[in-house]
């Protein structure tokens, strides 16, 4: 066991053991549990999303070891939404300093920082985000408070300031990474729902 656990084995108010727990649990996790959860994610949200009459949707473009949101993505293009992806790198494949989206399309991705997949296309700076009717960000755990930990480069807590405030922000994580309570910052962006591979929860 991790010495950043606590000798329970949990992690306490500490960010990194939940981090740390939350990936160590994901390893875990079978290929055939992830291709029956992204289905489960992928039915659900489409079927929310689309009852919620939004016609933009920021949405993370999943890599392996995180909820998967490929067949989410297409099944929403297919509906006729539009589909933002963050990006990462620029043309020449070096790391962008502030947060930036694409467009996404489905086959139409190529590898950015750490294997993340992201649009190929034209960029969008960190105000396109204000196109977005919803935003889905990725997590390793959220909590009924709304508060979530993530993996820790800040990004979306960058990103997310250049939503219009009416916009809500769903985090993509499994039934059993919902729970009571987390530790968080002053600077956190809340979230106000999980979306998981059965339903809608929301939070706060």
């Amino acid at each position: 066991m991790s010495s950043l656990l606590l000798p329970d084995g949990s992690p306490g108010d500490s960010k990194r053991a939940w981090r740390e727990l939350g990936r160590r649990r994901r390893a875990g996790v079978g290929a055939q549990q992830n291709v029956v959860r992204e289905a489960g994610w992928a039915q659900t949200g489409s079927r929310r999303i689309l009852s919620s009459g939004v016609s933009t949707v920021a949405l993370y473009l999943s890599r392996p070891g995180e909820p998967g949101t490929g067949q989410l993505a297409d099944a929403l293009v297919r509906a006729g939404l539009r589909v933002l992806a963050p990006v990462l790198t620029d043309r020449a494949g070096r790391g962008l300093h502030d947060p930036a989206w694409g467009l996404y399309s489905p086959g139409q991705t190529r590898p950015g920082l750490w294997a993340i997949p992201e649009p190929i296309g034209q960029t969008l700076p960190a105000e396109g985000l204000g196109q977005a009717d919803l935003v889905i960000c990725s997590a390793l755990w959220a909590d009924l408070e709304g508060h979530r930990v993530g993996t820790g480069g800040g990004w979306y807590d960058r990103a997310l300031v250049w939503r219009r405030s009416e916009v809500p922000v769903w985090a993509m994580v499994d039934d059993s990474e919902v729970v009571e309570r987390l530790p968080h910052d002053s600077w956190d962006i809340p979230v106000d729902a999980a979306l998981t591979p059965t339903g809608l929860t929301a939070l706060g």
